[in-house]
């Protein structure tokens, strides 16, 4: 397995394309990191790191990518539904999403591919800040949130769908563990002060939904992983 940004050795086993090939390894026996999900950690370490190096243009940042539903109705300022996932307060906030970003989108980028990887990130970012607007409406509580949790646990219920539909084969889990993970993971957000639980929601839904679809979309190339 992959740990820590760094190629570890496999015991006879060898992915490729959407299957583990037990017999081809012996000769390197190495896995490669997931492309987009390293991609991905990369970008919003990178952007966490210039604002904690200048906190002026790191306050600007945070003013100009954050999000609210009150930026759509009043600025029409739909980018902020995908900018904000990339934004974050602490170190702390930072790595619980980077973490939770690298242990599912691992197992999903290697079912579905890099692109397909990139297209839930983003799109299950734009469903838990959409949800997460329809909440403010439906309270009339408006706040600003920033962070990268809506896209993760949209890759989280990207991987719940592949362990069911593949019976924990996905990712050697079992259903019921990944359910209890996804059930724990929730859990933590609710118990926790000042964590937007419907981005969280949103995106676990959209993910589910999207890998769903996904998995069913034939790929422009013909290959699948693509």
């Amino acid at each position: 397995m992959t740990c820590g940004g760094t190629a570890v050795q496999e015991t006879g086993m060898e992915y490729r394309g959407n299957s583990w090939n037990a017999e081809t390894a012996g000769s390197s026996g190495y896995r490669k990191l997931p492309v987009c999900c390293t991609a991905l950690i990369g970008m919003n370490v990178v952007i966490f790191l210039i604002g904690l190096a200048v906190p002026a243009l790191g306050a600007q940042m945070e003013e100009a990518g954050c999000f609210s539903v009150l930026h759509l109705l009043y600025g029409n300022e739909f980018y902020r539904l995908v900018t904000a996932a990339f934004l974050h307060e602490d170190a702390g906030h930072l790595i619980n999403n980077m973490l939770l970003l690298y242990f599912c989108g691992e197992v999903v980028e290697k079912s579905l591919g890099k692109c397909r990887t990139l297209i839930l990130y983003v799109l299950s970012a734009v469903c838990g800040n959409l949800l997460s607007a329809a909440y403010e409406l439906s309270t009339g509580s408006y706040y600003y949130s920033i962070g990268a949790s809506g896209a993760v646990f949209g890759l989280t219920g990207a991987l719940l769908f592949l362990v069911i539909v593949k019976k924990g084969e996905a990712a050697h889990l079992s259903i019921k563990r990944m359910v209890l993970a996804v059930v724990l993971w929730m859990y933590a957000g609710f118990c926790s002060p000042h964590v937007n639980n419907a981005a969280h929601v949103g995106g676990l839904l959209g993910g589910f939904l999207l890998a769903f679809l996904l998995s069913v979309i034939p790929s422009l190339s013909g290959r699948k992983g693509d």
